[in-house]
């Protein structure tokens, strides 16, 4: 589902007389369908970087990236806008470690919003976020609120409901239990393990060592990764 080949990435600080910050070098790696890949390693050693990088958040200084889309295998390293679009529509979903959305949006329809654009269907793709959202205890009285007023919790639940409201072939995951309780994180690692028996190729950064061992196949660590290369 991913094929990651030989990924540099470099930050270049224009503002600061255009130092060079390298992140990694020449990194390689396959993810499964079916399989998550935990993605290991201290602060810094670039494991958000190229988690962005393999949503077309970041473009690799060097590499390629490819990604199955439908039948194909796309390089998102070299597609145009377009394409990553529709890559992001259809393909690949991202849960990031904040939520991010338009204010005075309701939860219920930041989490309804991609399913009802890639369906079609409205009422359906409701139906989808209340069950995500019941599931993830948010409760009822706040789902036709904004959720710019809730706890960091409950705004990192929104997040999770909203990544997992489509069935994405390929799901990228940030942290998604850091400001978790017990129960909540139970919650998440039954949906990643639903998620992968559907067939989905899961990329994620778990700083909990327990919610890693629970729901990873295989960890990476970036920087034994970078020495191997």
């Amino acid at each position: 589902m991913i094929d990651v080949q030989k990924v540099s990435k470099n930050f270049i600080l224009h503002n600061q007389n255009g130092t060079t910050i390298s992140v990694f070098n020449n990194l390689s790696l396959q993810v499964h369908a079916g399989e998550c890949i935990a993605l290991y390693g201290q602060s810094g050693a670039g494991k958000s970087t190229l988690l962005r990088s393999l949503y077309a958040n970041y473009k690799p200084t060097a590499g390629a990236i490819a990604i199955r889309h439908g039948e194909n295998m796309i390089d998102i390293v070299s597609a145009p806008p377009r394409k990553i679009l529709e890559v992001r529509k259809h393909t690949v979903g991202y849960v990031s470690q904040f939520l991010q959305v338009i204010p005075r949006v309701s939860a219920l329809n930041i989490v309804a919003e991609a399913r009802k654009e890639l369906t079609g269907n409205t009422e359906e793709a409701l139906e989808k976020a209340r069950t995500l959202l019941h599931r993830l205890n948010i409760p009822e009285r706040l789902w036709n609120l904004a959720p710019a007023t809730f706890s960091g919790g409950e705004q990192q639940r929104v997040n999770i409901a909203r990544g997992f409201a489509v069935d994405y072939p390929v799901l990228l995951l940030d942290e998604p239990t850091a400001s978790l309780d017990a129960i909540n994180r139970q919650i998440v690692v039954d949906l990643i393990h639903e998620a992968k028996a559907k067939g989905t190729a899961v990329v994620g950064i778990f700083h909990d060592d327990e919610v890693r061992e629970a729901v990873a196949d295989r960890v990476i660590d970036m920087q034994s990764m970078e020495n191997a290369a």
